[in-house]
């Protein structure tokens, strides 16, 4: 009875990081289609399309790692050994914090991308302060994400998932 309870918990778990990283395939692509796409200036400055480059290339990056998460969780499977559901659960960790550092990276790229595509002048007097303000964004978004994300809530899974193999042990 324990076991099945821990177990349904561990797939409600489960079942919110599968939302969440589905969300994160539609998001973008509402994002993209219904904001950015109205405000880029198709026009053929070396700007615009430095700008087209920057957001686009950096957009699909990511949108293939968040297919890859979604495919990765996806694959969990709690009818497996608990070893192969926390080697899988760990591995899903591991690229979660590895696209994570590298989306904080990229992030003001896509950014400036999306600035010189819309015809905002980058280079401007005028930027500065949303220049900092857009660093300590990205500094404190880092910081939450690392301590209260994603990472805590595998964790948790990982715990449940060792509570059950305890459980197996001791029947």
């Amino acid at each position: 009875m324990l076991k099945k309870l821990l177990l349904m918990n561990a797939e409600k778990r489960i079942d919110w990081l599968r939302i969440r990283t589905l969300t994160s395939l539609i998001l973008p692509l509402v994002l993209i289609i219904f904001i950015a796409l109205p405000r880029i200036q198709f026009t053929p400055k070396f700007d615009v399309v430095l700008g087209i480059v920057l957001f686009v290339s950096l957009s699909l990056l990511s949108y293939m790692w968040a297919i890859r998460v979604y495919l990765m969780v996806e694959k969990l499977n709690f009818n497996e050994s608990v070893l192969s559901v926390s080697k899988q659960l760990k591995l899903i960790e591991k690229y979660k914090l590895k696209i994570t550092k590298y989306g904080f990276r990229l992030a003001p790229f896509m950014i400036i991308g999306i600035f010189l595509s819309a015809g905002i002048p980058f280079l401007s007097s005028k930027m500065i302060p949303f220049y900092i303000l857009m660093v300590v964004s990205f500094l404190i978004g880092m910081y939450v994400r690392s301590k209260h994300g994603l990472v805590v809530q595998i964790r948790k899974l990982e715990r449940d998932i060792e509570e059950i193999s305890k459980l197996e042990q001791d029947s």
